[in-house]
């Protein structure tokens, strides 16, 4: 593996630790796509579905870790949101993870690009109202066997594709109607579960690349402070429509080359 490849991973993993610590959606919805598409486009070694899948699922298991304990401590975590969430995903995450290691790169640029269009989709659903993004924590409710159902599928897709946890970001602001910063941050903590259960289904089948892993987790750890310190600044509706552009824009490229 040469330098400049190195660098190029140690930057991108940067951009989508960011994506984590500001919108909590783990990074992976970018980085997917970002290491698919650029090491070629700038004339690097390309990297196939599955070693980005394995990547990717090691950048966000790290970079979730430390965005989720910013968070944590500024009081935008749901325990017992987090606790079902977490719990359910992560036994969907093992099967995913370790199933991925039998299925073809073109069914997991398909499932990336179903679940992309299914995140987009649900955007279009009303949000949560002022009054509702304004409950504090302790406050805040949700339904348990919906929540358990929905996080373990969730999980499913994280261990096949090591990207996933953006989908928990619409399916608890449109669908369950939880506040965008408790969701932000549960979510946070929910990946790390559900992440460390795909890294480790993609680990025991030996599927992570460890020099390609280590530079992009390393890139994704400080792109994650530097998110979470600028998530403060920015309101609940901005924090919406960003994510909503970053979707759409991954959907239609990942559908682009599912089509040609």
């Amino acid at each position: 593996m040469s330098l400049t490849l190195v660098v190029t991973l140690l930057i991108l993993g940067g951009l989508g630790g960011f994506a984590a610590g500001l919108l909590g959606v783990g990074g992976g919805v970018l980085l997917f796509p970002l290491l698919f598409y650029i090491p070629p486009l700038l004339g690097l070694e390309s990297l196939d579905a599955k070693t980005v899948a394995a990547v990717v699922v090691s950048q966000v298991f790290f970079s979730t870790v430390v965005g989720g304990a910013a968070h944590w401590r500024s009081g935008r975590v749901h325990p017992r949101l987090t606790l079902v969430g977490g719990l359910s995903a992560t036994a969907g995450s093992f099967l995913g993870g370790v199933g991925s290691k039998w299925v073809s790169e073109w069914f997991l640029l398909l499932l990336f690009g179903m679940v992309t269009l299914s995140a987009a989709a649900m955007m279009f659903l009303p949000g949560p109202s002022a009054e509702q993004e304004l409950r504090p924590v302790g406050e805040v409710t949700v339904p348990v066997v919906s929540l358990s159902i929905l996080s373990c599928l969730t999980g499913v897709v994280v261990g096949f594709l090591g990207a996933g946890n953006f989908l928990f970001v619409p399916l608890l602001i449109y669908v369950l109607k939880v506040p965008t910063r408790i969701t932000i941050g549960s979510n946070l903590v929910i990946a790390v579960a559900s992440t460390f259960s795909g890294f480790l289904g993609k680990l025991l089948t030996g599927q992570i690349p460890f020099l390609s892993s280590l530079a992009v987790v390393i890139g994704a750890t400080l792109g994650a402070l530097a998110g979470e310190r600028s998530h403060g600044w920015v309101s609940p509706h901005v924090l919406r429509y960003v994510y909503a552009g970053v979707i759409a824009v991954v959907t239609l490229r990942i559908w682009i080359t599912l089509l040609s």
